[in-house]
């Protein structure tokens, strides 16, 4: 038969994935029920259940043999706020929530207070792609398109480049190097290359 209970006691160790249900409606609680899950073998699916969330049971007249068919829905514990006919998601216990709309075509995680960290062996994203925040990339980075730089760009190592034609319009605010700069197929060194200017070779330069 098919009663209805509150999550009563989640199991630990070796009854992880069962719970206790009380049956308020004769004040039995019962023994160890295995919880909902679609997958169970080497694919696995997992939710966690909460403490007095409202359940289906089947279960025998004894309230003894049965297992936990689904987790209800109740004036106390409601859908999050976008759910809607064409929505599907997870709400974690923390506010953390990852959802997809198919109407609007928009797959949304809001995870403010969260790290997210992703390991695969390779990450491919087509389309643009916006980041809003610090940065940091570690290891070895190729660019391949035109890259615009809106701000500063500081290099604490060598700068090198291949094949690259200079524009004839180049201008800067203010261009600083901290370590030695050398420039084409002779390796033209700044600091050894002579400048000619009013007050001779290497003078200061002008205004």
């Amino acid at each position: 038969m098919i009663k209805f209970g509150l999550i009563s006691e989640l199991g630990t160790d070796e009854n992880k994935g069962y719970a206790r249900v009380w049956f308020d409606d004769v004040d039995i609680v019962s023994d160890w029920l295995a919880l909902p899950s679609i997958a169970t073998k080497t694919a696995k699916q997992w939710v966690p259940i909460e403490i007095n969330s409202q359940v289906a049971c089947v279960i025998d007249d004894d309230t003894e043999q049965g297992y936990i068919s689904i987790v209800l829905w109740s004036d106390t514990d409601t859908p999050p706020e976008w759910a809607t006919e064409d929505t599907m998601g997870i709400m974690f216990a923390d506010g953390a929530e990852f959802y997809y709309d198919a109407k609007a075509h928009t797959l949304t995680v809001n995870a403010p207070d969260s790290e997210l960290n992703l390991t695969c062996k390779t990450l491919n994203v087509t389309g643009a792609v916006n980041i809003e925040g610090e940065t940091s990339i570690k290891g070895d980075t190729s660019i391949k398109g035109e890259t615009n730089i809106d701000g500063d760009l500081t290099a604490t190592k060598d700068v090198s480049a291949e094949n690259v034609k200079a524009s004839a319009d180049v201008s800067a605010n203010n261009v600083k190097a901290q370590v030695e700069v050398s420039a084409g197929a002779l390796g033209i060194k700044l600091t050894m290359h002579k400048h000619a200017t009013p007050v001779g070779p290497s003078g200061p330069s002008l205004p």
